[in-house]
């Protein structure tokens, strides 16, 4: 039998944390995809050439062989990490168009990185390497501390060179822990909080035009604003209640955001559409799609207005605005508005069956 070799071992984790438990399939469901969204985000911002090793639930466990690495190459790994966490976090909490409690907390999940360096042995388990060693044990434990901040880098021992002093954000802590079967644990311990307050803020989302004249139509829904909304945006449900049409096909499995597209199939043709903007208020939701398939209407703008009523109920204007071309204008207008307000009108009297 081969002697397992030791090796010099990195041991890198970060973990994401904020998620309250949910209740709701739904909700468990959407928690999963963002936090699956997440992980990729964080194996992606790999700068030290970490190598992953397993995931586990909210954490990825990183390792890599051979020499450690200074303060300064963790400290940079670490600001990558987090800040393409903490971007795709206001991107999501701007652009997200689901309402449900997961999606709506999502903006405050946290994240934390466990630093250790020791050693560790592999072993080959069917297609998959293992690795093991009081190391391996001592650095997963390192997860359960008595560290108040929510958002913090817990290194077991300070990497090499480290002047902390020349990076502006930096304020090194010391603490330590009892563990069973290891007794008391020094380390040093970074919080992330001034960091968090280097992030820039986002662009801001470009502007759709509307057209004057719109085609609008005004209902009064027995449900409540939050069941209003949801049945709206879920493209599943759509050719249950838009008059005319066969399917949806949605491409992108991901979370749907500002920038979602799906194709609509109709009876003669095929119309593809984007989520260009969502405004929330109190009592009061804007959603609205466009498409540029027809030419001589594009963009060819859908808006949802959305309003919580006094007596619980919920009330939905719908507007279609799209560009009137001297050819509408002068000889297509009045039919081309006609047959869109009718189908308006059925699909709102769909809508109200369907809720």
């Amino acid at each position: 039998m081969n002697k397992e070799v030791s090796h010099n071992t990195l041991f890198f984790i970060p973990d994401i944390s904020g998620f309250t438990k949910f209740v709701t399939e739904v909700e468990m469901e959407h928690s999963g995809h963002i936090i699956a969204e997440l992980l990729e985000i964080l194996i992606a911002s790999n700068t030290l050439g970490l190598k992953v090793a397993e995931i586990e639930g909210d954490a990825v466990f990183f390792y890599r062989r051979g020499h450690e690495p200074t303060f300064h190459e963790v400290v940079g790994q670490v600001e990558t990490m987090y800040f393409n966490f903490h971007q795709h976090l206001k991107y999501y909490e701007r652009d997200r168009i689901c309402q449900c409690g997961a999606c709506s907390t999502a903006n405050q999940l946290t994240l934390k990185f466990i630093y250790h360096f020791g050693t560790s042995t592999e072993r080959k388990i069917g297609h998959y390497t293992k690795l093991f060693g009081p190391d391996v044990i001592l650095g997963h434990k390192f997860l359960k501390n008595t560290i108040k901040a929510n958002e913090y880098v817990l290194f077991s021992h300070l990497p090499p060179f480290c002047d902390w002093h020349k990076e502006d954000w930096v304020e090194l802590r010391h603490g330590s822990d009892h563990y069973e079967d290891i007794g008391e644990v020094q380390f040093d311990y970074l919080p992330l909080v001034r960091l968090r307050n280097k992030m820039e803020d986002l662009p801001p989302r470009p502007q759709f035009k509307r057209y004057g004249k719109p085609i609008v139509h005004k209902v009064v829904l027995d449900t409540t604003l939050k069941n209003l909304h949801g049945t709206i945006t879920d493209f599943s449900l759509r050719p249950q209640w838009v008059f005319g049409l066969r399917s949806v096909i949605a491409p992108d499995k991901k979370l749907k955001t500002v920038g979602a597209k799906h194709l609509c199939v109709m009876p003669r043709g095929k119309m593809e559409f984007e989520v260009t903007s969502q405004n929330i208020e109190e009592g009061h939701i804007e959603y609205t799609e466009q498409s540029n398939s027809v030419g001589w209407l594009a963009p060819l703008t859908t808006i949802f207005i959305l309003k919580r009523l006094s007596n619980g109920k919920a009330s939905l204007q719908m507007e279609v605005h799209y560009k009137r071309s001297p050819l509408t204008r002068f000889f297509l207008d009045m039919p081309l508005r006609m047959m869109l307000y009718f189908m308006m009108v059925l699909s709102l009297r769909k809508l109200r069956g369907l809720i």
